[in-house]
């Protein structure tokens, strides 16, 4: 039995582009600077990314296509060829410059390009010619060859997804549907193909290709040869504390209970660095061995190896941000949460609705009115999954013209009956406080707060292009590669806001390497929907108003989590940030920010019996439980998932 483990080691509606102006009013391509040095790891100084030339501004230099069968470039690139072999899979540099953006109005062109010797003119190798790329920026052409220039560069797209729907398989997939949306677009002569359309085109079907082709594969069962995580190893030993307790002895059950307990402990409390998480294992080791538990205490001292040692932290940082157990455990939390909420949060989330009335209502109509429509307008730019089940909000969302501003008083004034009702409250918050101006006063602190606290320690960057790969029917954290621990009803797949955005791993700030460091996860960055929240109900009570500031943060923690938005821990920093500085009253720790490490079980401990102490208990032990279950299913280390 303890020979159980081997080795070591909102939805955004897709589409393209649509119509452009006369592409002979095309710019010229801006130059682009020398590339910036960048690092890796968890490094503490500021850099920038590596910036180049994009491969559509490159003189042809080559004669070769991309493709599989090509040898690698020469150092000096040539301008993209497709072939007759090229897959959306050789665009990948093509799709992915991030200057792509100061080029993206310019029309592609393609070129004949033969292969062979250009001495021998036609002489040269016969067939169907390769076509170069390149960018419509002289705006001496001639009107006949841009236009020839322009129908090749389209023919060559086609070919290109021709080639991928060949090499993968891909009819009637759900990639083969992506390139027959692709093609339907090009097929439209008033869609103009600019760099811009190009790459967003690549890149959207390159990943519906690359999650069909991981679908088709499975998980890996090659042999781990990298370090294993904290957070990884405790699950894992949870797991094994759970099946050990099924056949121990009357004088081990005790000890094996107590150890379960304090192995989540240390995860609610996020104790979770290299070091400490590796002397906690080899003592439950040597605990284990003197109780007669020789299976267990090899694991634990196994796992204690596994991890890397704390000076190799900076060579795993993306593995610490992948987390996908800690990720798991926060989604269903306050999955369970959304669906036994606290009363206390009902009422707190009743009165924060009631103050956004209020001020709102202190308005001129016309700005009423005004602010109605661009909070509608603000939603619709990104549906929620979840939205649906809030059906105040769902109305105001779905209200027409002239209908906005009743529309968003019904859902300001209704009662705050179900946890789904509740989470709409921080959503709408965030959006009204964005749109009222001078209405929302609150905002004044909360953005020089923003650009002075939370933008800097977020160190985020966002893909602002929407990817319609990602959209999935799922609530929580987890990240679109990982497990759907949470799943949902098929009709509320949305892109979650996790999904797009990722740590500056070049570029870190404090807070997210003491995150990283310490097992919590990173979804988005510390909370600027928290800090709007935050300050809104800070302003509340300075007016008089009657609001539990905490448990308006489980609220906000709710929504931010349950929308896939940020965790837990990225809403109790700010939260813990402005505590003392708007006089919040929460109790929270304080000190350092940048040292500030979120704590779950001292959180769930100071709320009392009469605000819903033992349904927060009662959530965390379920998820725990879930996440347990989870490894045990689809771990490569779960001796109950064997390689098939």
């Amino acid at each position: 039995m303890f020979n159980r483990t081997q080795g070591g080691g909102g939805h955004i509606p897709h589409g393209f582009p649509g119509n452009m102006n006369d592409p002979r009013q095309a710019l010229p391509v801006r130059p682009a600077g020398p590339p910036a040095q960048g690092s890796g790891g968890l490094p503490s100084a500021r850099g920038t990314r590596p910036a180049g030339p994009h491969p559509l501004q490159r003189q042809a230099r080559g004669t070769q296509p991309a493709g599989p069968s090509q040898p690698a470039a020469a150092a000096e690139p040539a301008a993209p060829v497709v072939g007759a072999r090229t897959t959306v899979l050789d665009t990948v540099d093509w799709n992915s410059k991030a200057n792509l953006e100061d080029i993206g109005h310019l029309i592609v062109l393609g070129h004949d390009q033969r292969r062979g010797d250009p001495r021998l003119g036609h002489a040269q190798v016969g067939g169907r010619p390769d076509t170069r790329l390149d960018l419509y920026t002289d705006s001496t052409m001639p009107v006949q060859d841009f236009h020839r220039g322009e129908a090749k560069g389209r023919q060559a797209a086609l070919t290109v997804l021709e080639n991928t729907e060949h090499a993968f398989r891909l009819q009637g997939t759900p990639a083969g549907r992506e390139i027959e949306r692709a093609r339907t677009w090009l097929a439209n002569p008033d869609n103009r193909l600019t760099a811009g359309a190009f790459g967003g085109m690549m890149k959207a079907v390159s990943e519906a290709v690359h999650a069909q082709e991981m679908q088709r594969a499975g998980p890996s069962r090659a042999p781990r040869q990298t370090g294993r995580m904290p957070m990884d190893c405790m699950t894992h030993l949870g797991y094994e504390i759970r099946h050990a307790q099924r056949n121990a002895g009357p004088g081990q059950q005790e000890f094996l209970r107590k150890l379960g307990f304090e192995t989540m402990d240390r995860v609610m409390q996020h104790r979770l660095s290299f070091g400490s998480t590796k002397a906690w294992l080899d003592k439950v080791a040597d605990d284990c061995e003197d109780r007669g538990l020789g299976g267990l205490a090899r694991l634990a001292g196994q796992l204690s190896d596994d991890i890397p040692a704390p000076s190799q932290l900076r060579d795993h940082a993306t593995q610490l941000h992948d987390n996908v157990y800690g990720r798991a455990l926060e989604s269903v939390m306050i999955n369970e949460l959304v669906h036994n909420t606290p009363d206390s949060v009902k009422d707190s989330m009743e009165a924060l609705s009631g103050h956004l009335d209020h001020a709102l209502s202190r308005l001129a109509p016309g700005d009423q009115q005004r602010t109605a429509v661009a909070v509608q307008d603000m939603m619709r730019h990104e549906r929620r999954g979840w939205q649906a089940n809030a059906p105040e909000l769902e109305a105001f969302f779905q209200a027409p013209p002239g209908h906005e501003l009743r529309a968003l008083k019904n859902l300001l004034r209704a009662p705050k009956e179900t946890g789904f009702d509740c989470i709409a409250v921080p959503y709408l918050t965030v959006k009204m406080s964005l749109c009222m101006g001078d209405g929302a006063p609150w905002m004044r602190r909360a953005n020089v707060n923003y650009r002075d606290v939370v933008g800097p320690a977020s160190a985020r960057e966002t893909e602002m292009q929407p990817n319609p790969n990602r959209a999935t029917a799922k609530a929580g954290i987890t990240s679109h590669h990982q497990p759907d621990t949470v799943r949902t009803h098929p009709a509320e797949a949305a892109m979650h806001p996790g999904d797009r955005n990722r740590p500056k791993l070049h570029d870190t700030s404090p807070e997210l390497r003491s995150a990283l460091q310490h097992g919590e996860p990173f979804v988005s960055g510390v909370s600027g929907s928290t800090n709007i929240v935050m300050h809104a109900v800070g302003h509340m009570l300075a007016k008089g108003g009657d609001i539990d500031a905490k448990d308006a943060l489980l609220g906000t923690m709710m929504f931010l989590t349950h929308d896939g938005g940020h965790s837990m821990h990225e809403a109790m920093w700010v939260g813990n940030q402005l505590d003392g500085k708007l006089g919040l009253g929460m109790g929270m720790p304080g000190g350092d920010p940048a040292k500030y490490v979120s704590d779950y079980d001292s959180f769930i401990e100071s709320f009392g019996p009469e605000n819903g102490r033992d349904t927060l208990r009662a959530a965390a032990d379920k998820a725990w439980q879930v996440t347990l279950n989870q490894f045990g299913r689809t771990s490569h280390f779960s001796a109950d998932n064997p390689a098939p």
